[in-house]
């Protein structure tokens, strides 16, 4: 008898230690949404179109995004993000000149972040990604008229590196540097089909946003 009581006692102490850690890894645990907007950058590109060579040359862009996640921790988070991304184009094809245009991109990443201990109200933090192409494409214009080369489905992947700034418990706001690639595969014309063989996708953001922790 005194044994079993004695083996009661135990598992009722390991089960109040366990539903314990459970709840307050539940309590520590939160949900955010992080809009975000800031500057594209990207490096000039080159491919080929046939037997004619592909020159393309990229102005800063445009960045939006938005991203829901759950920090499981102080450390650990991880988010679905969505992003488009535009920068101007000036493009040669071949002999062939388009002094107006667009490299645009839509897609979707899952993201993990390690936060570092914060230092006052900052905490510096670092993450990395992989993400799907739902759309990347290239507009040409010349004298009012547009050809638009395009594709999806390629994968890409991400680092990055921000500092976060605490304005309540709920509400934060952050700068962030990222580093994305990924290979466009065959572009092709929405009006010819012709294709713009493996361009280069390689932009780098810098970002602000907001952050709702609920």
């Amino acid at each position: 008898m005194a044994i079993n009581r004695n083996l009661s006692i135990l598992f009722t102490t390991v089960a109040i230690s366990v539903c314990s850690t459970t709840l307050q890894a539940a309590e520590s645990g939160h949900f955010y949404l992080k809009p975000y907007t800031g500057i594209s950058y990207m490096n000039d590109v080159t491919g080929m179109s046939g037997a004619s060579s592909v020159e393309v040359e990229l102005d800063k862009g445009l960045v939006l995004g938005a991203a829901f996640g759950y920090r499981y921790n102080a450390n650990i988070a991880a988010e679905f993000a969505w992003e488009y991304r535009t920068n101007d184009s000036e493009t040669k094809v071949g002999t062939e000149f388009y002094p107006e245009g667009n490299y645009a991109s839509n897609l979707f990443y899952l993201n993990g972040i390690y936060f570092f201990d914060p230092i006052g109200k900052l905490t510096p933090y670092l993450g990395a990604g992989l993400g799907w192409m739902q759309e990347i494409d290239i507009d040409l214009e010349r004298s009012g008229v547009e050809t638009s080369f395009s594709n999806s489905g390629k994968l890409s992947y991400q680092g990055f590196v921000g500092l976060e700034y605490q304005l309540s418990s709920a509400w934060s706001i952050h700068t962030e540097l990222r580093h994305a690639g990924a290979k466009s595969g065959d572009l092709i014309g929405e009006q010819n089909k012709a294709l713009f063989a493996n361009l280069n996708y390689k932009p780098f953001t810098w970002q602000l946003g907001a952050k709702y922790q609920f």
